[in-house]
């Protein structure tokens, strides 16, 4: 099993900063040799400047959990959002912490966009078509959102919540979809 470590410090020739995650590749005497995960690259640091740490015993039941964007090793309560409550009413938090949150949320829709496309909004009990699951649903029964570009707030219209959700894992990222898009293309 891997053993997992995060820094002590910052390493600014190196882009890399106090608490970044990784693994040891190697020992060198007062050095290590470790694989970065923010800059996915093996670097030599000194072992003073690092700290091990048990990586299950990271997450949402912890003390501590590393980042899904900065694999920043953080404190758990501190750094990371109450998501939703799993089975057995345990609440789950968010995978990201609350800096890497707030540039994944990014720009959100405009007051004046809001207004203009609140009036447009599906009406209750109609049959509504997702432009891209192409599901016929009834208005109110099932959830339509209002989808919007999250890097400049502008507005692209209504979806039904599970397409939202989906292109929203995936960043609203034409690369990742065009790779999601690769892997079912696969035999």
């Amino acid at each position: 099993m891997k053993k997992y470590i995060y820094l002590k410090k910052d390493y600014p020739k190196l882009n890399l900063k106090e608490n970044d995650t990784g693994f040891i590749v190697s020992h060198l005497n007062d050095s290590i040799v470790a694989y970065m995960l923010i800059i996915q690259e093996e670097v030599s640091i000194f072992a003073k400047d690092a700290i091990e740490f048990d990586i299950a015993m990271t997450g949402d039941r912890h003390k501590f959990k590393v980042c899904d964007r900065c694999y920043k090793h953080l404190e758990t309560q501190q750094n990371y959002q109450n998501n939703r409550l799993k089975k057995g009413d345990a609440m789950t938090k968010r995978p990201s912490c609350v800096d890497c949150r707030k540039i994944k949320d990014g720009v959100g829709i405009s007051a004046k966009d809001r207004k203009i496309w609140d009036a447009k909004k599906p009406i209750k009990f109609d049959l509504f078509n997702c432009p891209i699951c192409m599901k016929t649903t009834i208005v109110g029964i099932t959830k339509q959102v209002l989808d919007h570009d999250h890097k400049t707030g502008k507005v692209r219209g209504y979806l039904c919540e599970s397409c939202n959700t989906g292109i929203g894992r995936l960043d609203d990222n034409i690369k990742l979809i065009e790779n999601a898009l690769d892997w079912l293309k696969k035999d």
